[in-house]
């Protein structure tokens, strides 16, 4: 039995997850930095989809951000 298209199948699932988990850790770090600058919580939230508690812990705990 030939595997190859379940592995091929296998990468692309992680390549998808590895982009998924980079794309919500940008997402974090622009609604932190966004707070950080003032702009409403609640906009912020509306925009990413963050709850404020979450919102505001990820801000309490990122440290400085890579800007």
């Amino acid at each position: 039995m030939d595997l190859a298209p379940l592995e091929l199948a296998v990468n692309r699932l992680r390549e998808a997850e590895a982009a998924l988990d980079a794309a919500r850790a940008d997402v974090e770090t622009e609604a932190v930095a966004a707070v950080r600058e003032g702009a409403p919580v609640e906009a912020i939230c509306d925009a990413c989809g963050l709850t404020p508690h979450d919102l505001l812990r990820l801000e309490k705990t990122a440290g400085q951000l890579p800007h």
